[in-house]
């Protein structure tokens, strides 16, 4: 029987915060809930190292958007949004089709970072969060490795997260398969002093530990000047050759699809309330990477999948909330904590304010991956 009273929740974006939002909600019956993403697949990117060097299959990493929101009592739309009318509480998506909602939330997390100021840039801006791109950079990877001469490179751009689990999986991926650096070398660039930039000592220090243990070659201290001719040209005058490359220089938001004035910031973050909303529209809410969100000290908030979940989980609360009439709840959401692969069976983290490293390490991060991928699990 129809419910006179349900409202129409339309979700944009199935990554982290859009999927563990669907499933939050998927008893609610007064609540229509609607996904739309422009792919079928939800990404686990916290894994894509381990996919990148054959550790998990493409089934581990990428999960069918139509079952999940079959067994989650939603529906599933794949889509790209041409625009967002929010005076008139509709979406506009590609193929000109026009949906309704009673309560919006935006959750088309980040994409790679390109910086426009290195020289042929786009010639390389391939985006590895890109399910496609993905596949594509894993065959690119054991085809180069196969074949049999000396003198291969792979670089990685950007001493991040991403950038030195991909550099240490690849590493170890070569160590197993008995290739020396002299064969295959891997080489990570980062422009700051030190891997990792504004984390914990603790992570840095067992992280650069780990890069030297796999000869990981690392370069600081200098920019990218241009990519040409298979060759990497730093700030310094040092030049580093490739065969194959990874920038994961950093993120950045697709910029909202609306041609209504949304606050957003210099990385196309949408700029929201203490309850995540859009401070013009009050039944919007953006989270994720998508939305530019403070924490009590006045910081940035870092964006991580585990903050994303969070922050879901909250905005659901508040969308049931809100038809209800009841108080919505501020954003006061902290982390646990950050773990980090570093190859292997070996990791390291800090959790719940403990410093851990090694096996325990590894078995907590794999912990937080399976309590995410599960709600894919029927």
């Amino acid at each position: 029987m129809l419910n006179q009273n349900q409202k129409t929740l339309v979700i944009i974006g199935g990554g982290y915060a859009g999927t563990s939002m669907v499933h939050s909600l998927k008893n609610q019956k007064n609540l229509k809930v609607i996904l739309i993403n422009k792919t079928p697949y939800h990404l686990a990117q916290t894994d894509i190292h381990k996919y990148l060097c054959d550790e998990m299959s493409f089934e581990q990493v990428a999960h069918d958007l139509n079952d999940f929101t079959r067994n989650n009592k939603a529906e599933f739309i794949c889509s790209e949004v041409n625009d967002i009318l929010f005076e008139d509480n509709k979406v506009l998506l590609k193929n000109e089709e026009i949906i309704s909602y009673d309560y919006l939330t935006i959750a088309t997390g980040s994409i790679s970072f390109f910086p426009r100021q290195i020289k042929n840039i786009n010639e390389y801006a391939a985006d590895i969060k890109d399910i496609a791109t993905l596949q594509d950079y894993k065959e690119k990877f054991f085809n180069l490795i196969n074949t049999n001469r000396q003198n291969k490179n792979v670089v990685i751009v950007g001493g991040g997260l991403s950038g030195v689990e991909i550099a240490l999986e690849m590493s170890r991926k070569l160590k197993n398969k008995h290739i020396k650096s002299d064969e295959c070398q891997i080489s990570l660039i980062e422009q700051l002093p030190n891997i990792l930039p504004n984390m914990d000592p603790y992570l840095v220090s067992n992280t650069e530990k780990a890069c030297n243990d796999l000869n990981v070659k690392r370069y600081h201290g200098a920019f990218v000047n241009e990519v040409k001719n298979n060759t990497v040209f730093l700030s310094d005058s040092q030049e580093v050759p490739f065969d194959l490359i990874f920038f994961v220089i950093g993120v950045t938001s697709e910029k909202l699809v609306s041609n209504e004035n949304i606050e957003i910031n210099i990385k196309n973050q949408i700029v929201v309330d203490p309850y995540l909303r859009i401070e013009q529209h009050k039944n919007v809410f953006a989270i994720g990477d998508i939305a530019q969100t403070i924490d009590e000290e006045g910081n940035f908030v870092l964006p991580t999948a585990q903050m994303a979940k969070l922050q879901a989980k909250l905005t659901a609360k508040n969308i049931i909330n809100s038809i209800e009439e009841e108080p919505l709840l501020a954003n006061n959401l902290k982390t646990k904590g950050l773990m980090i692969d570093l190859s292997g069976t070996n990791a390291v983290g800090l959790f719940l304010n403990l410093k851990v490293r090694g096996l325990i390490a590894y078995l907590l991060k794999r912990v937080v991956s399976k309590v995410h991928t599960r709600i894919f699990n029927y």
